[in-house]
């Protein structure tokens, strides 16, 4: 495993919950920067949409000054049409120069260039033949030469601005897919984050700490009740819970040799003191045992025969009990011994493990502290998002603004319409009244006939103005309705995070309560390694009083060898149930040691 820890696997739940979070952080990003582009696009289309009716109008205010020096009589009033006619003249050329040197095929065409351009020079040979005082010959030239260059102008014009108009249009609808996506992407990361950190955090915490404890708990139980084969699980493991595993199976393998050699010493002593005490039953005082004995059992075999050598010449019943009260003062101190030795070993063990789950606690509330940070980065997610709503929010305002500009403009259209119509009814009214006046009426017809013309084409263009401003409205009104879906969108979106927040918050509180739990273990443990040192300290109490027992009784034993008594008595039974006596205390400690509660407890 590449987790060679309890605090590692507990921590990863929190780092993938990080990486994922930057993921959804760096996805986010990226909508909105292609959203910006598009947006960004449309802007600039819209741009070149009004660079081309700026052109368009100063064409057409040069065309209105044209034919006003063909017609008007007023010196004075002449140079002032003159000289706006060369300052619009100048305006319109610099403007074709600044489109013709910045060209990048976006806002205007070579072809549409070069008929303004041919629309620039014919108008400014309009101007020289009006200045000129051939006013005849610059309406001719008006008609059979601006206008077809004119119309050429306005017709590629028109082209682009619709090209333009379907360009923003899919630019717009680009833009709304594209936050359409970013949405079930966001909405997707979001379930997914969710998703892993919870059911990361619980299989890691199930697989690693729960069901381990709860495996070496039962284990502990199988000791507590006296089984040295039981298997110890989770002893390969690198962590801290091998540790334990590894501490627990030597205590285990311990209690086992000691109860092997306790069992073949025990079986030894038996069956040399039972040969012993059966011949000296039966009247043969001569017995000894000859049976090898370790310490400190051979001091009891050296004691026993000297004892027999005694007791041929003294009372055999005081003799043979004398002889159990020794040889049980030894079981006892050698049962003390054992349990003393015994109870030192649990303690240490008791010590490593309490070690061993305060390095657990340590980690779990070190992963409740990862997982409350985690809840805090959600909630600074959640506040972004709720930012973003309040971005929209002003977006629907400024673009129901753009709405109402929309609005008045078409009004103003309106009043243009009407006042080009009363230039229709003006320009009707002069031609018949030139008509009456005969040949003198000519010219003054002619200049009426332009300008109903002329107020009629103004007319149609204020009505295709007011159509293009009134469909422009309409995609208003469908992009404030877009941008409020979008805050809708949005709001559901910050719903969803202060859910994971509280997903979040839950998963805190749920490792800081398993950090308590551990924390109460701990506990236990400390107390019962408290209670096996009182143990201990009570089985050196008996110890002592178990070597005092054993001097007593070799002070009885040189008090009775000084005595010579024939009389025979039943002192074989009286030593047979000595040793007997003194045999049980050492069993019933085992059987309680065997059923203690305190390891189911543990």
């Amino acid at each position: 495993m590449f987790l060679k820890s309890v605090a590692a696997r507990l921590i990863a739940p929190v780092l993938i919950s990080m990486v994922l979070l930057g993921i959804l952080s760096a996805v986010t990003l990226r909508i909105e920067t292609r959203v910006a582009g598009a947006n960004a696009t449309a802007t600039d289309a819209e741009t070149a949409m009004f660079q081309l009716a700026e052109l368009r109008s100063v064409s057409r205010s040069l065309q209105r000054d044209a034919l006003n020096l063909s017609t008007e009589d007023d010196p004075d009033e002449r140079q002032v049409i003159l000289n706006k006619f060369h300052k619009r003249l100048k305006i319109f050329g610099d403007e074709l120069t600044a489109l013709a040197e910045d060209y990048t095929g976006h806002v205007a065409t070579p072809d549409y260039l070069n008929s303004q351009a041919q629309v620039r020079e014919e108008l400014a040979i309009v101007g020289r033949l009006a200045n000129a005082g051939d006013r005849a010959g610059a309406m001719a030239h008006f008609r059979q030469r601006v206008r077809p260059a004119e119309r050429l102008a306005s017709k590629i014009a028109d082209a682009k601005i619709d090209s333009l108009n379907g360009e923003v249009a899919t630019l717009h609808a680009r833009a709304e897919d594209i936050a359409e996506r970013g949405r079930w992407i966001l909405i997707g990361a979001t379930v997914l984050l969710a998703i892993t950190g919870l059911a990361t955090g619980l299989f890691m915490a199930l697989r690693t700490v729960v069901r381990p404890l709860h495996e070496l708990r039962a284990a502990m139980g199988s000791l507590a009740e006296g089984q040295t084969d039981a298997v110890i699980p989770h002893g390969a493991r690198d962590d801290e819970v091998g540790e334990m595993a590894r501490s627990m199976a030597a205590f285990r393998d311990q209690l086992a040799q000691a109860e092997q050699a306790k069992a073949a010493q025990t079986t030894l002593i038996v069956d040399s003191i039972g040969r012993g005490l059966s011949s000296l039953a039966q009247g043969n005082l001569t017995a000894r045992i000859d049976a090898p004995l370790d310490e400190p059992f051979a001091r009891l075999k050296a004691d026993f025969n000297g004892a027999m050598e005694a007791l041929e010449a003294a009372l055999a019943l005081v003799a043979d009990a004398a002889g159990g009260i020794r040889a049980g003062s030894m079981d006892i101190r050698q049962a003390s011994d054992d349990l003393s030795q015994r109870t030192e070993q649990q303690a240490a063990s008791l010590e490593e493990t309490a070690a061993a789950v305060e390095e657990i606690t340590a980690t779990v509330c070190d992963a409740a502290s990862g997982t409350a940070e985690a809840a805090r980065a959600v909630e600074r997610t959640r506040n972004d998002a709720r930012d973003g709503g309040a971005v929209v929010d002003r977006a629907r305002t400024a673009m129901g603004g753009i709405e109402q500009a929309s609005t008045e403009i078409a009004e103003i259209i309106g009043v243009i319409d009407g006042i080009a119509f009363q230039t229709n009814l003006l320009a009707l009214n002069a031609g018949v009244e030139a008509a009456r006046a005969g040949d003198a009426g000519k010219g003054f017809a002619v200049v009426a006939s332009e300008v109903r013309a002329l107020a009629q084409r103004s007319a149609e263009a204020a009505h295709n103005v007011k159509a293009r401003i009134l469909a422009s409205s309409d995609q208003v009104r469908a992009g404030v309705a877009l941008v409020g879906e979008t805050g809708d969108a949005l709001d559901r979106i910050n719903q969803g995070m202060a859910q994971i927040g509280a997903l979040m918050t839950g998963i805190a509180d749920d490792t800081a309560r398993q950090a308590n739990g551990m924390g109460h273990i701990n506990t236990a443990l400390l107390e019962m390694d408290g209670v096996t040192q009182q143990n201990a300290a009570m089985v050196e109490q008996a110890t002592a009083a178990a070597r005092n027992l054993a001097q007593e009784a070799e002070q009885l034993n040189d008090a009775v060898s000084r005595f010579r008594l024939t009389a025979p008595t039943s002192a074989p039974t009286s030593v047979m149930a000595s040793r007997t006596a003194s045999a049980s205390p050492v069993h019933d400690v085992r059987r309680r040691a065997a059923n203690d509660g305190g390891w189911s407890a543990f």
